[in-house]
């Protein structure tokens, strides 16, 4: 073995590393062929023979001499390190600029009532001879600062607390490595930019509005908005059902348009994110088990060193296939090799499989379409390739492919079927198919087995590692516990998306159900003084929270389906296909954690409910 380091130092998973490598590849390959070929013809001197008679040796008189070029993409650690950033970097592209978006809309809201209730304020500093400058400068400056102050605090905790949180998972996983921060200063200041334009311009738009008026106006309470006829009203086989509270409870609902659209956009949007959170959770964390459960049944798989042409009684096999009859339920020679998907959109790497016997191909691979409809074995001519294949090069049943191994031979054939799978991506064809395109028989160098009942797989894994055939022995079972282990990571992110978002969800209902109450105090007053009990108040208040909730809830759901469609596919983990799926279950946490919300916040508001001075709400202004 050679190991080599580069004396340039490249950044992990860095494009230029990549381009790096993809460039030197043939050099690699020709000072690698001439190592090997200076380390035969040393081996032959050694064993007798003279330099004359090894000088014109080439590799191609060498039998049985194999070499290989394995870089950082070979190393299972590093890939499956990739593949968990992959997914934390597919669910920062989206949830940053969903959560900011409803964040804006709590700071418009604020900013904006902030200035209706300081209209008094504003009259006086008006009367008293201040300009138009002044007065708004008062309050940009206190908006500007809370945004300042917000970023920074979110700075600071986005910089060292949540990453601390997903680095922690990883720790269970990988090498203890130390967790470098980094700045991304056009990030920052982008945010601080749209924090400052939603509070100081709601602000400025909202001062601008109110100075508008004169200063004796301004000293006045702002006049209620009159009240309308609502949709309902027209329908009298509803309306004259429902009792009066109810009534004015529908009335308030549709009278405030702003709040309402302000309460459905803010809820759909808690709502949507959490319906993500958990949908991220199904999509990724349980595909193990169905790849390795359902999909792939086989239990395991044995790499040999020699390839064998299909001829059980070949002496170099002879030996493994008496430990596979003594140790193992079933098993089948296989020729799984890597070739490239030659297609317009590009060249991709896929794992051609040729089944010596095809009929016993469900015993360790179950071939099905995403209905779950059993897919037949390819016959000649034909081949059936695995579902990201195909969306990913939109290819469809009937079309015609061309496959291409490492010598730039071609083999032609047509799509049988599309089968479900996770787990790398496979082009499956018949012995015959390869027989008659590439004028010999596949040479097998994989054999799939079954162990029986209760056998001990690692016991039996070393002792078919003990045959000088083998090359390497893999147990599906392994391969499924690390993928396991890997998705582990996911919860600590689902569960700082949900808290987050939860947290969010809190905060927009808290500020909407306070600016309703701000707007209504005198309303609140006047049916306390007209001998409501505590809870009569609450739940006429509180009424129209649940139904907006509701509806914000209904909405939420429709477009959280979207979304958790585009975060699984902006997240792109190379050989490895996960579905847009949802279960059931998390529409339902989704909904019930809403409205605990929404009810831990009506608990919260309840109290300044209680503490509402009836006598001080009801005096006159004038």
């Amino acid at each position: 073995d050679v190991y080599v380091k580069f004396d340039r130092k490249f950044d992990m998973y860095a494009d230029e590393y990549e381009d790096y490598i993809d460039d030197r590849k043939d050099e690699w390959e020709s000072i690698c062929k001439a190592s090997v070929l200076d380390r035969y013809k040393d081996i032959l001197m050694a064993k007798g023979m003279t330099e004359d008679m090894v000088k014109d040796i080439t590799l191609d008189d060498a039998d049985g001499v194999n070499y290989y070029i394995l870089g950082r993409e070979t190393n299972i650690g590093y890939v499956c390190f990739e593949s968990d950033s992959d997914i934390v970097n597919g669910v920062a592209k989206v949830f940053p600029v969903f959560f900011i978006l409803v964040a804006v809309l709590v700071c418009m809201t604020t900013m904006n009532r902030m200035v209706e209730e300081q209209r008094s304020m504003i009259g006086m500093l008006k009367a008293l001879g201040y300009g138009k400058a002044a007065i708004m400068g008062k309050y940009m400056i206190y908006s500007g600062t809370a945004a300042v102050v917000g970023c920074a605090g979110g700075y600071l905790i986005g910089t060292y607390v949540f990453p601390e949180v997903i680095w922690y998972a990883y720790h269970m996983m990988y090498i203890h490595m130390p967790l470098e921060r980094t700045t991304d200063w056009t990030l920052v200041i982008g945010v601080l930019a749209a924090s400052l334009l939603c509070t100081v311009g709601t602000t400025w738009f909202s001062c601008r509005y109110e100075l508008s008026e004169t200063a004796a106006s301004l000293m006045r309470p702002k006049a209620p908005k009159p009240g309308k006829r609502v949709f309902l009203e027209h329908i009298p086989f509803i309306w004259k059902r429902l009792k009066f509270l109810r009534k004015v409870s529908v009335r308030n609902v549709f009278r405030y348009k702003k709040r309402f659209f302000m309460m459905i956009i803010g809820i759909s949007g808690c709502t949507a994110l959490l319906l993500t959170g958990f949908g991220i959770n199904d999509s990724i964390s349980g595909f193990a088990d169905n790849q390795y459960g359902e999909i792939q049944v086989g239990d395991g798989v044995i790499t040999l060193n020699t390839p064998i042409a299909g001829d059980r009684e070949d002496e170099r096999f002879s030996s493994l296939k008496d430990r596979l009859e003594e140790d193992t339920s079933c098993y089948d020679l296989v020729s799984e090799s890597t070739w490239d998907l030659v297609h317009d959109g590009g060249v991709k790497s896929v794992n051609m499989v040729i089944m010596e016997e095809p009929e016993h191909v469900d015993r360790y691979m179950k071939l099905a379409d995403k209905d779950g409809a059993k897919i037949e074995y390819p016959g000649k001519g034909e081949a059936v390739i695995n579902t990201a294949l195909a969306e990913q090069y939109d290819i469809k049943t009937g079309d015609v492919i061309t496959v291409r191994d490492s010598e730039m031979k071609e083999i032609r054939v047509s799509v049988s079927g599309i089968f479900r799978n996770h787990v790398y991506n496979y082009v499956y064809i018949s012995p015959e198919t390869y027989e008659d395109q590439m004028g010999e028989a596949p040479q097998y160098k994989s054999v799939y087995f079954n162990l029986e009942e209760g056998a001990d797989s690692h016991e039996i894994s070393a002792d078919l590692m003990g045959d000088a055939a083998t090359a390497s022995v893999t147990i599906n079972k392994d391969m499924k516990n690390r993928i396991s282990k890997m998705m582990e990571s996911l919860n600590y992110i689902v569960i700082v998306v949900i808290l987050s978002a939860g947290a969010l969800a809190f905060i927009v209902l808290y500020n909407l159900t306070n600016i309703n109450i701000t707007e209504r105090i005198r309303e609140i007053a006047t049916i306390k003084v007209l001998g409501f009990f505590k809870n009569e108040t609450s739940d006429y208040v509180f009424r129209e929270n649940r139904v907006l909730t509701t509806f914000g809830i209904a909405v939420g759901l429709v477009l959280g389906v979207f979304l958790h469609a585009f975060v699984i596919g902006q997240i792109k983990v190379d050989m490895v296909a996960f579905d847009t799926y949802i279960a059931p279950m998390s529409y339902v946490y989704s909904i019930v954690l809403t409205f605990v919300f929404n009810f831990l916040v009506n608990r919260v508001m309840s109290v300044k409910l209680d503490k509402i001075n009836m006598a001080e709400s009801l005096k006159s202004v004038e």
